[in-house]
Order: C-alpha cells, then structure tokens, then sequence
C-alpha cells in the first residue's frame, strides 16, 4: 500500500485542489469580508443561488425577491455555487469524491459582522403591513441547512435518519407563533418570536422571512429545523453507581416529551430505581407547560407536577405558576449512623404581571407574588439554625422590577453553529418576604441589578451584584453578597477557524449563615476532577480564563471546539482575610463535541493540572462529562425568589 509521507501531504492537497479548480469552467474573484468580530445573522437572510428563492406550500406560491437579500451575501453566495460545482464534477468518481471530502471543508457562508443592531431591525421596514399568508417550511434533521433551505443533499445514512423522525407538526409550529393572518406586522413580535421557536427543546433553528407581496400586504415565511428527537444518557459515577436515561423530546412531531430513568447504586435499598416524565408544551397555545413526574428506587419516592407560563414575550402580560411535590426518603446529616426518616410535601405558587412602559427601548415593569409551602412531616432532630431546607416553613414574598431588554442575534458563543439570541440591557430587582418558620418569624428582603451590554471594539460585557438578608429582631440570618462579571470577545480568525475569549469572574460573601452552609471549590467553579469536603469558608473569589477555537471540520454533523483554561479560586471565613484561607487553581486544555442535530448534551473530555492543591484532595487529571448547552444570563426577573447561596 502506498504511502505519503508527512511532508508531502500539503502538497498533494494543494495539486489535487489546483487541478479540480482547472477543471471548472467559471471562476470568481476573491471577496473579502469583515471577519473579525463576532458572527451575526440577520433574521430575514436566507442565502440563495438564484435571483429568487420559490416555496409552494398549501396552494401558496411565493418567490422571495432579490431586494429582502443584502447585495454583499449575494456576491459571496457565488463561492458556494463555485464549490457545489466543484462538489459536483468531484461526485462522478468515487476516488475524487473521497478526496474532495478529505481536501475541502465546508465553510459556513452566513454574513459575519459586529455584535451591533437589534434582532428585529431587519423587520422594521415592514412594520404596519398586513399580514396576507403564513408559510410553514419545516426542513429535515439532517441533510438541510437553515440558511439555505433550498439546498437539500442527505447521504444515505442521513436520509435513514429522517425517515425515522416525526417532523414537528405543521399545527404546532402555527401553535407557537403570536401572530395570525390579518394583523399588522410588529417587527418586536416578529424578533420575539423567531428567539421562542428556537427556545423550544425539539426545534434546532427557526427562521421568519417577510415577504412584501404590495405596499399594504405582505406574507410571512417560517422556517423552522428540527433536532432529532430521541436520546439517551449516561451518569458514570463507577461500576456500582450511576444512572440510565432513555426519552424522546417531541412524541410523534406532537411537541411533547416523554423520558425514562433508571438510577442504580449497590450500596442503596431497592436498586435499581424507575422514573418517569412527560412534558406537554404550550397546552391549547396558551404557552402553559405541564411537567408530570415519578421516582421510587433508591431509598426514595417522590412525584409531583409543575404548571408554569413564563413571560415568552416582551408583550406578554401574565406568568404564573403551580408546583406540587411530594417526597418519602431518609436524611443521615452526615453524621447519624442509622438515616432518618424524612418526609415532605412543597407546594409552590406564584403570579406575575408585565406591563411594558416603552416599546422601542423593551422597557417594562414587572410585579410579582409567591406563596411557598414546605410542609416538613417528618425529619431528623435539627437546630433552629441549620439545615434549612428540612425546616418547616410557609413563606409569603413580593417583588417590584424594572426590566430594559433587547436581543441581537449571532453564533459560536456557546453553540457550535446554530443562531444564538444575546440579550444587552438592565435589570433592577427589589424582594420582600414574610416567613413563618416551625422555629420563628422573620422577614426577607433583597436587590439584584444586572447589566449586559456589547462594547463594538471589544466583545460582551455582563455584570451582576445581589444582596440578600433575613431579618429576625434586629439580626441578620442567612445574608449574602454576590457580585460576578462575565465577558466574551469578540470573533477572531485563525485561519478557518474561529476564537472567542471568556473571562468569569465572581465574587460570594456569607454573612449569618447556617452552620451547615459553607462554600467549596465545585465544578461549578471550574474545577471539573476536583474533591475536597474539608476545604470550605464563607466567602469566595473566582477567576476563570477560558479561550474556545471553533474548528470548521463538520463530521457528519458533530462539531469540535477545543478550549484552554485556567481557573483560580480562593476560599476564606467571612471577617477573614481571602489570601490568608485556601486557595486552588487549575490549567489545561479539552476538546467539546456536539451535534446541534441531536438532543445529546455536549460531550467534553477536559486534561487539568491543579499546581498545588490542599490536603486530603481527590484530583482526576482527565475528566469525561456531558455537559448542558449553556444560555446567556438575560434580563428577565423571574417570580419572587431567594437569591440563591452557592
């Protein structure tokens, strides 16, 4: 068998390349573009091939013109035409097939400019149309590209693929929208509602197109891409303990969610246990989800339900919420040597107002009230001022906000690909409360203020500050402070692939807390392969470093970022000095992988080297976990909540 040598290879990738260009009859000159600041996509772009892109759907003929595709997308789509013909003659063999795919990388060819505008500036130029037609374009899983529907080429394996998915029903789709044929277009709805359709947990990407058929009409198109529905996991945690998932995301294209659970530990009665969940969303196109779920295995028993409406919309005027849960286990403390029976039923409700006050700026105040109930049957003997959360207690709480939010909309943030939708503006929180404890009375009171904003130069910048206290004559129990920055760069370019910087930052100070409530060096943190139960205090400062390069090697959908870390952290009692308590940092590199096509979490496989850790530590060098597809924090307030000490 013939080999190449190393040296070579650059070589002989650079011929073959230069004689499948030779071989092509057209030719296009270079087209330079902005590339380096963060990569954003207008709402209304669809890239086409030619002058119009023609969708027949229900009866309905539609050519979106030229005029709704900014010229500079249009003269850098003749690359894509180029490299589809080249795709094209290297397909009539099955040897220049492989080796166009060894030698070309498809590039993604959606417009990249800075993090500036507004996700709804593409739509104010229709604003006060008349809504003629809704389209619904649902394209497969696989084999289909949001940014340019029209192009369809699904392999074999892709189109077994999709013919074992239930694309999400068009009903559905239609279910979701907040608006109808017949109203006036909103370019705020229009935004809005394009970030909910790729909020939903079975939908990849959504797209709404506005398509001007006169002066007063016009239709609209909405593409929306589904993720492949099924999936599974795997909590490894040894050979005798762990937890198996099996769930589908959108029951036969309905929307719904049905999943089941096996946790298993030797160590534990009744192993392994079952559980049970499904998930109805947007009951009657109300946006109310109802969650239904049971456990028992394991020592416990729990079920219960949750029905929630949150704020979906600037627009949106009411949320609210009902939990019930009911829970049978045991509780050791950490230090009882026979566990203790615990037993407890939490009731949950709350109801929220919005009231926008200015459309243009998305200005709004929001009033809130909750009721929460832990109604402690049984628990272990514990002291008035610890172990909180097994307290029986009832509290009555309010809060007043101000929220300021807009959104733009980019990529390569925390997806590999797919649109991302970054809220910027501010948020002023103020918390009451009332708590009737099984020990005593006291009242809450709190403030958050948050800030986001994208200074064009340099990136994103996010920054939070939240103080807290209970107040029982005269002294403070269970307070804290918590201030945090956050910061992305903007994109930069390392030859085909993409870097983005992140800076985290955040600060926690303790003040009459529980004796049990003590801060540690987590994973939340950034200390992933790190344990260490003696090591803990009452306030906290970490920095973690963090640069990500987006590779643009696309294998069959999965994508591949790798990233270089350093973390440092330091640990401290609240009147003490942080350099004078414990300190831990890390340094390392990893590689995530992620198919957006796919409900599986992002797997990672992270190599750290802490330089000097404590005493009595657990360090795991190499780590492999899936992780969750992380969200910029926004703007909204949420119900009435304590703010939480972690």
């Amino acid at each position: 068998m013939c080999k190449y040598p190393g040296k070579y290879m650059f070589w002989f990738r650079s011929l073959f390349f230069l004689s499948l260009l030779l071989s092509c009859n057209i030719a296009y000159s270079q087209y330079h573009t902005e590339n380096d600041s963060i990569k954003k996509i207008p709402p209304d772009v669809i890239n086409k091939i030619t002058n119009t892109i023609t969708l027949f759907s229900k009866g309905v003929l539609l050519s979106i013109p030229a005029t709704i595709i900014p010229t500079h997308i249009v003269i850098r789509d003749r690359n894509l035409v180029f490299f589809d013909s080249l795709k094209s003659r290297a397909s009539k063999n099955q040897l220049t097939k492989r080796l166009y795919n060894f030698v070309i990388v498809n590039t993604d060819t959606t417009f990249k400019k800075r993090f500036t505008g507004t996700s709804d500036a593409n739509y104010i130029r229709y604003a006060g149309k008349k809504i003629r037609k809704i389209v619904i374009q649902r394209l497969n899983v696989f084999g289909a590209n949001i940014n340019n529907p029209t192009s369809k080429e699904p392999n074999k394996i892709e189109k077994v693929l999709n013919k074992t998915h239930f694309n999400t029903n068009e009903n559905i789709i239609r279910k979701n929208l907040l608006f109808s044929e017949g109203d006036k277009i909103s370019p705020l709805a229009l935004s809005d509602n394009e970030r909910i359709l790729r909020q939903l947990p079975y939908i990849d990407d959504a797209r709404i197109v506005v398509v001007p058929v006169s002066d007063e009409e016009a239709d609209i198109v909405v593409f929306t891409k589904d993720i492949y529905s099924l999936g599974g996991s795997y909590d490894y945690r040894g050979l005798k303990k762990g937890s198996v998932s099996l769930f589908d995301k959108n029951i036969f294209g309905m929307g719904h969610e049905f999943g089941l659970d096996m946790p298993f530990d030797n160590t534990l009665p009744e192993s392994p246990g079952f559980g049970a969940h499904y998930l109805a969303n947007n009951i009657l196109k109300s946006f109310i989800n109802l969650n239904i779920y049971f456990l028992h295995g394991l020592g416990e028993k729990t079920y219960g339900f949750d029905l929630s409406r949150k704020l979906i919309s600037s627009t949106t005027k009411y949320a609210g919420g009902i939990s019930v849960r009911m829970m049978y286990t045991t509780e050791n403390l950490d230090t009882l040597i026979v566990p203790a029976p615990l037993r407890y039923n939490l009731q949950d409700y709350w109801l929220s107002r919005s009231i926008l006050i200015n459309k243009e700026s998305v200005s709004r105040i929001i009033i809130g009230a909750r009721y929460t109930n832990n109604n402690v049957f049984n628990h272990p003997l514990i002291l008035p001022e610890s172990f909180y959360n097994l307290q029986k207690y009832m509290i009555f709480m309010g809060s007043a906000a101000l929220s300021i939010q807009k959104y733009t909309k980019t990529s390569l943030i925390y997806s590999y690909g797919r649109a991302e939708d970054i809220p910027y503006g501010a948020l002023f929180k103020i918390t009451t409360g009332r708590e009737f404890n099984e020990f005593k009375q006291r009242t809450y009171i709190g403030g958050e203020i948050s800030f986001g904003k994208s200074i064009k130069s340099l990136g994103y910048f996010y920054s939070y500050t939240g103080l807290s206290t209970y107040l029982n004559k005269n002294r403070t129990e269970q307070g804290l402070l918590s201030v945090g920055m956050n910061y992305f760069s903007n994109l930069l370019n390392l030859g085909n692939a993409k870097v983005r910087n992140f800076v985290y930052i955040h600060y926690t100070r303790g003040f009459g807390r529980y004796s049990n409530e003590l801060l540690k060096f987590t994973n939340y943190n950034g200390f992933s392969g790190f344990k260490n139960d003696s090591v803990n205090g009452t306030q906290r400062l970490s920095v973690s470093l963090e640069s990500v390069l987006f590779s643009p090697v696309n294998l069959y959908g999965f994508r591949f970022a790798f990233f270089g870390f350093t973390d440092l952290s330091f640990l401290s009692g609240t009147n003490e000095m942080l350099g004078r308590g414990s300190s831990l940092s890390s340094i390392g590199i990893g590689i995530r992988i992620r198919n957006d096509n796919l409900v599986f979490n992002t797997l990672q496989i992270r190599i750290g080297y802490f330089p000097n850790p404590p005493v009595y530590s657990r360090i795991s060098p190499i780590t492999v976990s899936a992780e969750q597809l992380l969200r910029p924090a926004n703007f909204e307030p949420g119900p009435p909540a304590i703010i939480p000490y972690r």
